[in-house]
């Protein structure tokens, strides 16, 4: 018998023993408890014109360090999480918030040619033959909604003004990239729409599809739409 049989029948004997059914160990590996961990604040470079640039799978977190490397700015937007085991052993990760995507911060028109010419950036998004721009200071809002860094109040307690400043921060980021969303998954699919609003923390958005020749909102996962 392997240690690892030895181990599991061991388990199941003391549970007998005290009287308690004996665990599912596929039900245990499959249990993982999540909890939002606050990370540092990311502080981006006003100086900078910050365009949105999609990348191909698997790549953004490799173009995203390589383009720093090179002396572009970039914020990959990503939520810091807490994972713990059922054996009790935790550890954090780092989670994209959007997929398929880097924001950079660029000087000039030499650093657009090297964002577009790094082997992992799909395309920069244009709108109407132009960069879409996001301002800095938009991009600040968003980047501490999504990690819980902002204006407080007194006694270190969100005021009103901060939390709507991060929803208009985020709303108006995700009116920039939502621009042509086609529906991949589920009895809505091949519809097309624009992204409205979103819940970072549950990676939901809210889309505007049109249904019965009106525009209906509807609120999708993050894998069930696509740029179109």
């Amino acid at each position: 018998m392997s240690g690892k049989k030895r181990r599991i029948a061991r388990r199941r004997r003391e549970a007998l023993a005290h009287d308690r059914p004996p665990a599912d160990r596929a039900a245990e590996i499959r249990r993982r408890r999540r909890r939002r961990v606050r990370p540092a604040r990311i502080v981006l470079a006003m100086d900078r014109v910050w365009l949105v640039a999609e990348t191909k799978a698997r790549w953004s977190a490799r173009a995203a360090r390589d383009l720093e490397a090179a002396g572009i700015a970039t914020f990959e937007p990503r939520e810091e999480v807490e994972l713990t085991s059922a054996q009790g052993r935790r550890r954090t990760a780092r989670v994209p918030l959007l997929h398929r995507t880097v924001f950079v911060g660029l000087r000039d028109d030499d650093d657009l040619a090297r964002v577009e010419g790094h082997p992992g950036i799909a395309r920069v998004l244009f709108r109407d033959g132009r960069a879409v721009v996001i301002a800095p200071a938009v991009l600040q809002g968003f980047a501490d909604a999504i990690t819980g860094h902002g204006d407080r109040g007194s006694g270190g307690q969100k005021t009103g003004n901060e939390e709507t400043g991060n929803e208009e921060a985020v709303r108006a980021v995700l009116f920039a990239l939502g621009d042509g969303v086609r529906v991949t998954e589920g009895p809505l699919k091949a519809l097309s729409g624009t992204v409205e609003g979103v819940d970072p923390a549950r990676r939901r958005y809210r889309v505007a599809l049109s249904l019965f020749g009106r525009e209906t909102p509807v609120t999708l996962d993050e894998e069930q739409i696509e740029r179109d």
